[in-house]
């Protein structure tokens, strides 16, 4: 797939394949996943569903372009995605792993003078269906863009809360990285449930092309890590992923993630849900809810455990 038509830079961090529209607002989209790419890392256990976040992101920016005349230089601001497993996804292989997304990607109704889409797709591979992918985003042309970025950073002029000097670095294997330039998050050392975003502008990943803010996808990747290290289980897997956002962050201010438990946190034999913020000098930039389950062997039998 041509990178541009996926607003990547470099070829290796293109995820499409092929695509093809099957009516009117149906679509097949094919993809591989490499094995040893960044947001594919959870220790060899399993694929990070980061990934497939990613995989649905790229989709609709290319349906954007290739099927609903979006032209190339226009601006994707996201306001929602959300990944839903059926069960963990698999451990990484040697070989790519196809996979075939089936999406419905429309224009929102309510909002007529507004290009605002939505993606929503089932997502399989090998013949086994592996859970479904969901984007909500708006184009904004570079007229329209760049009064909005003018506006979001006049916002953010509040003086923002200091960054503690002893924040540290978590531990690679604390958040299912093997590298530490791809760990995103610097404990409080005040505060448990409580970090600091770890940015590094040259990632190969998620700095691959150049951005007047944080990249929607530098969050996800965070929260994912939050609630890892707040679950504190590796047995468990991250059985949906959903994503608001409502704010743009500035490069150069700091950005705290909080954790929250929601409803029973010592639950040990079903879900555990987590609510993880993003602020900024006040505003918050997103939040995610994030279901962590234990795998059941039949999810027929042991349905109401999971």
């Amino acid at each position: 797939m041509p990178r541009e038509t996926v607003h990547k830079s470099a070829t290796a961090e293109v995820l499409l394949t092929d695509a093809a529209r099957l009516d009117a607002g149906r679509f097949a989209v094919a993809a591989a996943w490499h094995r040893d790419h960044f947001l594919d890392d959870l220790g060899g256990r399993a694929v990070d569903p980061v990934l497939l976040a990613e995989t649905a992101r790229q989709a609709a920016i290319h349906l954007s372009h290739r099927f609903h005349g979006v032209p190339q230089g226009h601006h994707f601001v996201l306001g929602e995605l959300a990944v839903e497993l059926d069960g963990p996804l698999p451990a990484p292989d040697t070989a790519p792993l196809t996979l075939g997304l089936d999406a419905q990607c429309l224009r929102a109704p309510q909002h007529p003078r507004r290009t605002k889409l939505e993606l929503d797709a089932t997502v399989r591979t090998r013949h086994r269906r592996l859970g479904r992918a969901r984007v909500r985003w708006e184009v904004l042309e570079p007229h329209r863009y760049a009064l909005l970025r003018k506006r979001g950073t006049a916002d953010a002029g509040a003086e923002p809360a200091p960054k503690p000097t002893r924040a540290v670095p978590l531990a690679p294997s604390r958040v299912g990285q093997q590298q530490d330039r791809d760990v995103l998050l610097s404990a409080d050392p005040a505060r448990a449930d409580h970090w600091w975003l770890r940015l590094d502008l040259d990632h190969p990943v998620l700095f691959d092309h150049p951005s007047d803010h944080i990249p929607g996808m530098a969050l996800v990747a965070a929260f994912r890590q939050a609630a890892l290290v707040t679950t504190a289980d590796p047995a468990r897997y991250v059985r949906s992923l959903i994503t608001r956002f409502t704010s743009f962050g500035e490069l150069d201010l700091p950005v705290s993630v909080t954790a929250e438990h929601v409803g029973d946190a010592a639950s040990t034999g079903r879900a555990v849900e987590i609510l993880l913020r993003a602020e900024q000098g006040g505003r918050e930039l997103a939040s995610t809810r994030v279901v962590c389950a234990l795998p059941c062997a039949d999810h027929r039998l042991a349905g109401a455990t999971c």
